[in-house]
């Protein structure tokens, strides 16, 4: 194993941070249709301050230890184009954590301009974003496991 390698604690640490992630989008959604109670936005604060943490703290595990051991064991430029593609959606995941959560922080002052629709669709969609990403993270880890289980490369 090389330094770059996965390992079973990384690996345990990056489900553990999915979990969360997975969790950060159930809250965000449960949070955008607390706006139409009498109980509007109680977790609306604590969401705005773990979003990008949050994110970071995955992303930067994938892309320094999942995403290299992946592209070792590609064996075509299918997984190259693949980490690329990945990669851009964490810059793009990253700027919208940051939008969203200056928006919510921004709604909790009062001082937000968007109609709550347009929040609430901001929150929703986020979520359901950061979820696909989520899970095509999941599928590349099953197949590198799987990959290393057989002793083969991935595509090949």
């Amino acid at each position: 194993m090389t330094h770059t390698d996965i390992d079973a604690p990384s690996l345990n640490r990056l489900e553990t941070d999915h979990m969360a992630l997975l969790a950060l989008c159930l809250r965000l959604e449960e949070a955008a249709d607390s706006f139409e109670t009498p109980d509007a936005g109680q977790d609306v604060a604590a969401l705005a301050e773990e979003l990008t943490p949050f994110l970071s703290a995955a992303q930067d595990l994938e892309e320094t230890r999942l995403f290299p051991d992946f592209d070792r064991h590609a064996g075509s430029c299918f997984g190259a184009m693949l980490i690329e593609q990945l990669k851009a959606e964490h810059r793009y995941d990253r700027f919208a954590a940051q939008e969203l959560s200056q928006t919510l922080k921004a709604l909790m002052e009062q001082r937000c301009p968007l109609p709550l629709a347009t929040v609430t669709a901001m929150m929703r969609g986020f979520a359901e974003t950061l979820r696909r990403h989520l899970h095509a993270e999941t599928l590349m880890i099953e197949t590198l496991l799987a990959a290393k289980a057989e002793g083969r490369e991935i595509f090949a």
